[in-house]
């Protein structure tokens, strides 16, 4: 099993979906977590429920400037150095060019890619002052090279997350920081529930015929933030079930039910 004793990390949309997940999981691990989200009461019920690595929660909604630049500032000026951090909060727009707002379009921009550049500074920055390792972890989607319908925004800001891994990648290897984007494909997140229905399952176009489960992804991503995880930075892992070159597209019941 992955060991992440000794790993302090950042999830931001901790609260809910696969940060939820990747937030249980790595405190199951061992690991020091820190949320980042907007549901205070959601974070309650994880923290009371995380009886192992130790568990906080920080409230910001990282769609807006002015409460992302108010977390950096707390984690810059906060004792504890932090050497895992998972951009995982996202929001997928339902928009299309015609109809899409400037205000959804530059809200996209500034959870998906803004948020991502300020926290990995001021995580990057602590690391090398103090000369440690770290990892950061992106959490894109298969999107950004497979648009769906109504999907502009979202796949625009995941495929810039693709080129951000990578220059930050370039950034930081010398300094021992290792960054890498995972893209899940279709995963079942709805409510509280870990499993889908039989027949909604087996709708599934990926070629692996079900949807994915968060722990699949959690697992993945704890992998990657562990000190196992040593020479691999820039990449880009897809874990989708082999979705993305299926031919087969995916039944609407499916689009409803995925993060």
């Amino acid at each position: 099993m992955t060991d992440l004793r000794g790993r302090k990390a950042i999830i931001t949309g901790g609260t809910h979906g696969i940060g939820e997940e990747i937030a249980r999981h790595f405190s199951e691990l061992g690991a020091d977590v820190l949320i980042i989200g907007r549901d205070q009461d959601r974070a309650k019920e994880i923290i009371s429920e995380c009886k192992h690595g130790s568990i906080k929660f920080i409230k910001a909604d990282l769609s807006k400037r002015s409460e992302v630049l108010d977390l950096v500032k707390k984690i810059s000026t906060d004792e504890t150095v932090y050497n895992v951090l998972i951009n995982n909060a996202s929001k997928n727009s339902r928009f299309n060019v015609v109809n899409i707002q400037l205000e959804e379009w530059d809200a996209m921009l500034e959870l998906n890619l803004t948020a991502p550049m300020l926290l990995s500074k001021c995580i990057a920055r602590k690391l090398i002052d103090q000369g440690k390792p770290g990892r950061i972890i992106n959490i894109g989607a298969v999107q950004s090279f497979f648009p769906m319908n109504s999907s502009l925004a979202y796949s625009t800001v995941k495929g810039g997350l693709r080129s951000f891994t990578k220059s930050l990648a370039v950034d930081l290897a010398p300094h021992g920081i290792l960054v890498t984007l995972v893209m899940p494909g279709p995963i079942y997140a709805k409510g509280k529930e870990s499993e889908p229905s039989k027949e909604l399952d087996s709708r599934s176009a990926a070629l692996i015929p079900r949807m994915g489960r968060k722990i699949e992804v959690a697992k993945l991503v704890a992998f990657i933030a562990s000190e196992e995880n040593t020479f691999m930075t820039g990449n880009e892992i897809i874990i989708d079930g082999g979705r993305t070159i299926s031919r087969k597209p995916d039944p609407d019941e499916i689009k409803e039910n995925v993060l």
